[in-house]
């Protein structure tokens, strides 16, 4: 499997800090696409088929709120985060009816879009359902973890269910009867020590990555990014 890098679009009329943007991300990896417009920006989003959206709000031809708009018709998942000097709560709250995954707010700093670009990709979802788990890409439908290095792993079939359910509902708890009853549709099981040993297997599978599956007790499990 070729490593291939996460590609953004990036839309901003402001040129000079549209082209800083763009080279930073580049250097850390990522393959960019910049336009200064909503029109071209609409254009290259069915051309470069990015992984993720950066889009100023106030751009000539379509801004960025009209731009996301139209996108979200035909694609629910791909993470957007809008660039504004906006910050009236009005605007945010805007934005975040849309369907955007996060905001910067003008004037921002290089290191801090690094950290919000990586923390919306850390765990992203595409139209055939190919969730991004940081350094791999999880297929529900192979039921495979695929790694950068052409590497694999396979998961069972119920490690597969267990895995679709967390990662839908990424960074929320999902009670352990509503995951029983999902991963094995009423068999007879004990759906307590089944979910612990479903758990801690698909914990070993995700041991190189950025991901932990929390136990939270008395409730059920959720996955989230593990504190450094």
């Amino acid at each position: 499997m070729k490593n291939m890098a996460q590609k953004i679009l990036l839309a901003d009329d402001e040129l000079n800090f549209g082209y800083a943007m763009c080279e930073f991300l580049k250097m850390n990896g990522y393959d960019l696409t910049f336009v200064n417009d909503g029109k071209s920006a609409l254009e290259q989003y069915h051309v470069f088929r990015p992984h993720l959206l950066l889009f100023d709000v106030n751009m000539p031809e379509i801004d960025g709120f009209e731009l996301a708009r139209m996108i979200r018709a035909v694609d629910k998942n791909i993470p957007i985060i809008f660039i504004t000097s906006i910050s009236d709560d009005s605007s945010v709250a805007s934005g975040f009816e849309l369907g955007c995954s996060d905001y910067l707010k003008k004037p921002f700093g290089l290191r801090e879009l690094l950290i919000r670009v990586q923390k919306c990709l850390l765990v992203s979802s595409n139209n055939n359902d190919v969730f991004t788990l940081g350094s791999l890409n999880y297929s529900p439908e192979d039921r495979c973890l695929y790694a950068t290095d052409g590497s694999s792993v396979t998961l069972s079939f119920y490690e597969n269910k267990l895995l679709h359910l967390l990662c839908s509902n990424f960074n929320q708890v999902c009670k352990s009867t509503d995951l029983a009853a999902n991963i094995w549709e009423g068999k007879d099981v004990d759906p307590k020590r089944s979910l612990e040993a479903l758990a801690s297997n698909v914990r070993k599978k995700l041991a190189n990555t950025l991901l932990a599956i929390e136990s939270v007790r008395g409730v059920g499990y959720r996955l989230r990014k593990e504190e450094l």
